[in-house]
């Protein structure tokens, strides 16, 4: 029903940012390190997070930070918006806007 593989937007679909170079250099983290301690390559891992990474990966990332996936996505201004990632039977699910909210509650 849902794919793991999907790209993270945000209102008016355009890409929500990710930023967790940032967040890894705050917890005193190299990306080097992350890929080291994930099993892969420097190269695999920037490939893997440009373009339209899986939530899979970005929860592997988080995990090696020790920060929840929210923490690496620079979210927009407007905070009336609904933002966020809801695990359902253990798959992540990307929720932007209050009718997805609504829809994916009816679906479940």
């Amino acid at each position: 029903m849902f794919s793991h593989k999907m790209t993270i937007l945000a209102p008016k679909q355009s890409i929500m940012a990710l930023k967790i170079r940032e967040v890894a250099k705050s917890k005193g983290i190299s990306m080097g390190e992350i890929a080291e301690r994930m099993g892969i390559t420097q190269i695999t891992l920037s490939q893997s997070l440009n373009g339209n990474p899986t939530l899979s990966r970005l929860q592997e990332v988080a995990d090696v930070i020790g920060v929840d996936v929210s923490e690496l996505f620079e979210y927009p201004n407007r905070v009336k918006d609904i933002h966020g990632c809801i695990f359902v039977e253990g798959k992540p699910i990307v929720i932007n806007n209050k009718d997805e909210l609504i829809d994916l509650a009816k679906k479940i």
